[in-house]
């Protein structure tokens, strides 16, 4: 047998302003695409006040969490559920009670449930609550990066700005807005939205652009996440496009630092546990 290969496991916290921008349907979407890309992605599910990850990513039954494992009553593979090339792990607990939740935990078996996650995956997605709460913080915490979503009106733009502005301050890196319902008949146009990032956050853009696609609604009423259901639709060609970006050639500088992993499996045992 070969060497098994080293990973370096990217974690990201997708997050949004607002409740309603389709994050969640994003994180779903976005974590196929980037296994199409022969990818490992694992979506650790924090948004418990509208917990539907598992049903978009057509998984109706959940007997283990996360909470379990790092509890020691579960092993890792328990918590996780498989479907289309993606593991999907419930958190089961509130991020904003997680030291509570958590305490009297073991520390050292924390660090190893997150290190064997980390060490068996190339992307960690963390789908955030929306909003700004201690969760949503707390989340963004956890993770080396964030991708922000908002859709194009002026509300779900300026609450997104203030999520970004946060995951500046938690050192958070953020390539750049993903801007998802967009089309012609949307309440700020593209160059609008350009224009306020610039004046704002000066070096952040718009890295994605998912258009208003009828086969969305459609894909979620069938139950099936849209790039499986119409891999050739708008809405699926440019959640690949952005998959494509993510795994680009302009990779986020802590890649190429030496404590890389050990930083990204820090953060997450910081948040979870309060300690380092």
């Amino acid at each position: 047998m070969g060497a098994r290969v080293r990973r370096k496991p990217r974690s990201i916290s997708i997050t949004s302003g607002k409740g309603g921008t389709g994050k969640t349907t994003l994180s779903a979407n976005l974590g196929i695409a980037l296994a199409t890309l022969g990818k490992r992605v694992t979506i650790l599910d924090a948004d418990l006040a509208m917990a539907n990850l598992a049903l978009i990513m057509g998984i109706h039954q959940i007997r283990t969490s996360f909470l379990d494992v790092l509890k020691g009553k579960a092993k890792v593979e328990d918590a996780i559920h498989e479907n289309y090339g993606v593991r999907v792990i419930p958190t089961g607990f509130r991020f904003e009670e997680v030291q509570e939740t958590l305490s009297g935990v073991d520390h050292a078996r924390v660090r190893r449930v997150v290190e064997e996650i980390l060490g068996d995956t190339d992307f960690l997605l963390i789908d955030a609550p929306a909003g700004i709460q201690d969760a949503t913080l707390f989340s963004i915490a956890s993770a080396r990066e964030m991708l922000p979503v908002c859709n194009p009106t002026y509300t779900s733009l300026v609450d997104v700005y203030k999520v970004i502005r946060f995951a500046n301050v938690m050192g958070a890196w953020t390539r750049g807005l993903v801007v998802n319902r967009a089309g012609k008949r949307a309440e700020v146009p593209a160059d609008e939205i350009e224009d306020f990032l610039k004046r704002t956050l000066e070096r952040m853009g718009v890295i994605a652009q998912i258009p208003e696609d009828p086969k969305v609604q459609e894909a979620e009423l069938e139950g099936v996440p849209v790039v499986v259901y119409d891999p050739d639709c708008s809405a699926s060609a440019a959640i690949h496009e952005l998959a494509e970006v993510i795994v680009g050639k302009a990779e986020p500088s802590y890649l190429r630092e030496t404590k890389a992993v050990k930083e990204t499996t820090d953060r997450l045992v910081r948040v979870l546990t309060g300690r380092t």
